[in-house]
């Protein structure tokens, strides 16, 4: 990134919508420093509209420009394009306006590039680690961009910040414990209004009341094993797609600082 960083008029900062904070690396304001930047509030589709214009609010008010984007919307790629020769300025003469991509693994850096693009140009997937290497793909006549691969911390987070981006889906399987993600996302979204609607209408509402929602869960979905017994791992993995794909409803895992608990 550091290398490559010279040949950027504008470096577009990919986050999740859903976790601003948590899928931000630590090590980018440093490196980004004096460089033109626009932050692209990503799957804003999944995320709670309210809590994503508070971060839209927040991050201006710091002097960091910022746009959601949703790459299932007819309108995303025009507002973000706005954005973009808004805040790349002009480019040297002669050639191209190139931008460049950063963002954790799996924050969608991939889908949104082939929706800039118009077509699929760059692997996608539901899981991190896709992108491979560093390439240019033209968006259209005067206009560059360069994906890189997603870069995480050496050390996957700990703590609330980790079950963020293991839930969101950021971290790989297999780093992280999946029911124990699983069961602190059921209890999350259990102490909020909408998140308790969100998983009545999915698993049924007698899984709010029971002494494990996780086992709850995999009874209600027939994750069962030899016995009649839950399988929780099944359940976990259950539970975490649904909340990937929105089934569980709109929800931000957490707010601008200085706001109540999302």
């Amino acid at each position: 990134m550091r290398e490559n960083l010279a040949l950027a008029d504008l470096v577009l900062e990919l986050l999740d919508a859903r976790l601003p904070a948590s899928s931000r690396d630590p090590g980018l304001d440093r490196l980004l420093r004096g460089r033109a930047r626009l932050v692209v509030l990503n799957k804003a589709d999944l995320a709670d509209p309210h809590v994503t214009r508070e971060w839209l609010s927040w991050l201006a008010d710091h002097g960091q420009p910022a746009v959601a984007f949703n790459a299932t919307s007819p309108h995303g790629v025009h507002r973000l394009l706005t954005a973009v020769r808004k805040h790349a300025g002009r480019p040297r003469t002669g050639r191209a306006l190139r931008l460049m991509v950063v963002g954790i693994p799996n924050v969608g850096k991939s889908s949104l590039l082939n929706r800039l693009a118009g077509r699929a140009r760059a692997a996608t997937g539901d899981f991190p680690g896709i992108t491979r290497g560093k390439q240019w793909i033209t968006l259209a006549p005067g206009l560059e961009l360069l994906d890189l691969p997603g870069v995480l911390p050496p050390r996957p987070p700990r703590g609330e910040a980790g079950y963020r981006l293991a839930a969101s889906g950021a971290l790989r399987e297999g780093v992280f414990d999946a029911e124990e993600v699983a069961a602190w996302l059921l209890a999350w979204l259990a102490a909020r209004s909408s998140g308790r609607r969100g998983l009545g209408q999915a698993y049924g509402e007698g899984v709010l009341t029971a002494a494990s929602m996780l086992e709850a869960v995999g009874r209600v979905r027939g994750c069962l094993g030899s016995g009649g017994e839950v399988d929780r791992l099944r359940a976990a993995a259950l539970v975490l797609r649904d909340f990937r794909a929105g089934r569980l409803g709109r929800h931000s895992l957490e707010r601008p600082p200085g706001r109540d608990g999302a």
